[in-house]
């Protein structure tokens, strides 16, 4: 059983403040009553915890709030490297495609037969390897 007056009971008692209205209503209603009993014992149990609850010293706040930034730091040094390797990423394949465009087009076997291993074709490839893979460790170090 359920009373349409539980509501108004709980933020009487949230507030600690049952005012005789509604204090002569629970004294006649079984489900206030249990309600108030339960309730305000759970109540009390909370402030009580509240009150006893250790504060942590400012030391300890600071340290907390030191190792917060560091955190978000590194979090936002993170998304940076990843959103620069999409980019580049991104260049490179537009680059191969530009230049073997026409040629991927006319099927793989005949793009890979144009390629020829050129020293700036190979030092572009080494660098981006080089630094896709650098920027990989480098976030998976810290």
């Amino acid at each position: 059983m359920s009373c349409p007056r539980e509501d108004e009971l709980l933020d009487a008692l949230e507030r600690a403040f049952v005012g005789t209205e509604l204090e002569a209503h629970v004294t006649s209603c079984p489900s206030c009553s249990e309600l108030r009993l339960v309730a305000g014992a759970l109540l009390d149990d909370r402030a009580e915890a509240m009150l006893t609850a250790p504060v942590p010293s400012a030391g300890t706040m600071w340290w907390r709030m030191q190792l917060r930034h560091k955190q978000d730091a590194a979090a936002t040094a993170r998304r940076s490297l990843f959103i620069g390797q999409a980019v580049t990423l991104t260049i490179a394949l537009a680059l191969v495609i530009s230049f073997f465009g026409a040629d991927l087009a006319s099927g793989v076997r005949a793009a890979i037969g144009m390629i020829r291993l050129s020293t700036p074709l190979l030092l572009a490839i080494a660098t981006l390897l080089v630094a896709t893979t650098a920027g990989w460790v480098a976030v998976r170090e810290r």
